[in-house]
């Protein structure tokens, strides 16, 4: 026989096989071979499957125990009898468990076992549907899942968050059961209401070398290598978020260390190098010269204008280790690119950023790094940025904590002018193309 292709659950087709090999007497070994399958999956199939046969007739050949001694005259003993102690044939307890190919079932008087291969896949089913069905959710617990639980999600846009709130109140729910009652249809949440799935990015195929002396030791290579040397290095990733392409108007300068994934946003009044300097001196100046350089001494950015002159930025901050990723290569730097997909949420593409502060980047900054992360074990960024910075200092920048509760990562967060900055920019489709979550009133 062809073997069959090996799937993680048994088929319908598999579970006809191994019916019609028993009754070919086929061992389990073969039948194991043809499916591509472990003897002990297959014995296990059929001990779980196998089903009963019990004798129709009266007490003497019943198929119990006590049928020598039984003065009762019963029709099917094993429905009627209170006393009823089902007789196994010592051959079921071996392989092949069934009595599909036995010589000696015409004359048998004990309960006989067969395996069906349509009989097995159907109790399969039946099974697989009661395990999965409801979860066993009390009405607290749908009740916790369909309001509070919704409205944290709609709110900060983060199941993982979300769902450890709920959980720090001494619930026990498993987020790969919730989003498997969420495709289900069986909660409030619908898909539609959850962020954007990531997206493979299509790998540009242009040649990313570097074909300018300017960035000599200070390319994505050089950066590989200075960090296999200095594994303990404090890495920072700064990138340029903007409002509206090719517009001469202000653009956020964003700033994280890689390690907590904390995120500082700076607004800059033009995307210039003179700026870029401007607004990290500031930010020097407010850490304190032994700070800035033990967090700055890894800088990886990208090959913008406002970055790219090296000479320059290594003149005024010295101590620092600048490093270029290869041009149309984002990817390089992926871990300050996932915080851009934060901000997003609150300040879609495509919209002037003209009307926001520095009050506003600090409150969006301050949600952001109070999100629960799974890749911090549990924590936010801000429950780790005292081993690299004094809170006090933080504090100094306008940043603070967020109660969980409180985390809000929609357009909301920074009032009526952002929602009517998105839609003086963005047409409803646009809107609902980005997944921005705009609360109705």
């Amino acid at each position: 026989m062809k073997r069959l292709p090996t799937q993680k659950h048994m088929t319908l087709e598999a579970r006809k096989y191994i019916e019609e090999a028993l009754n070919e007497k086929k061992s389990i070994s073969q039948i194991a071979r043809d499916l591509d399958r472990s003897e002990t999956t297959i014995a296990r199939e059929i001990k779980k499957h196998r089903q009963p046969m019990f004798p129709t007739a009266f007490n003497n050949n019943s198929g119990c125990l006590l049928h020598q001694s039984c003065s009762h005259k019963h029709f099917e003993c094993y429905l009627h009898c209170k006393n009823f102690q089902i007789e196994i044939c010592e051959l079921l307890t071996k392989p092949p468990y069934t009595c599909n190919a036995c010589n000696k079932k015409r004359i048998c008087r004990l309960v006989k076992y067969y395996y069906k291969g349509s009989e097995a896949n159907l109790e399969y089913k039946s099974l697989l549907n009661n395990s999965r069905a409801n979860l066993h959710y009390t009405d607290l617990e749908w009740n916790i899942l369909n309001n509070d639980f919704y409205t944290l999600v709609l709110q900060n846009r983060s199941i993982y968050h979300s769902l450890k709130i709920i959980n720090n109140r001494g619930f026990q729910f498993a987020r790969s059961s919730i989003y498997r009652q969420i495709k289900q249809d069986r909660l409030a949440l619908k898909t539609s209401d959850l962020p954007r799935f990531k997206r493979k990015k299509k790998q540009n195929s242009k040649d990313t070398s570097y074909k300018s002396s300017k960035v000599k030791d200070h390319t994505y290579e050089d950066y590989i290598e200075y960090k296999n040397q200095h594994p303990n290095a404090i890495e920072i990733q700064t990138d340029t978020v903007y409002g509206i392409l090719g517009a001469s108007e202000p653009v956020m300068l964003t700033i994280q260390i890689v390690e907590i994934k904390f995120l500082f946003i700076f607004k800059m009044q033009f995307q210039t190098m003179e700026e870029t300097i401007k607004v990290i001196s500031n930010l020097q100046e407010v850490l304190g010269e032994n700070c800035f350089h033990m967090v700055f001494e890894i800088w990886l950015t990208d090959n913008g204008h406002e970055f790219n002159n090296v000479e320059r930025l290594v003149n005024v901050f010295q101590k620092s280790h600048i490093f270029y990723c290869h041009p149309y290569s984002s990817f390089e730097k992926g871990s300050i690119e996932n915080n851009h997909e934060l901000i997003r949420r609150v300040i879609p593409k495509g919209v002037s950023l003209k009307v926001y502060t520095q009050d506003d980047y600090n409150l969006l900054a301050s949600h952001i790094n109070s999100l629960f992360r799974e890749e911090l074990d549990g924590l936010c960024p801000f429950e780790l940025i005292e081993r690299f910075i004094p809170m006090e200092t933080i504090f100094k920048l306008g940043l603070h904590k967020i109660v969980p509760e409180k985390v809000k990562l929609i357009p909301s967060l920074l009032g009526e002018k952002n929602i009517k900055n998105i839609k003086k920019y963005l047409d409803e489709d646009n809107i609902k193309r980005q997944h921005v979550f705009i609360e109705k009133t």
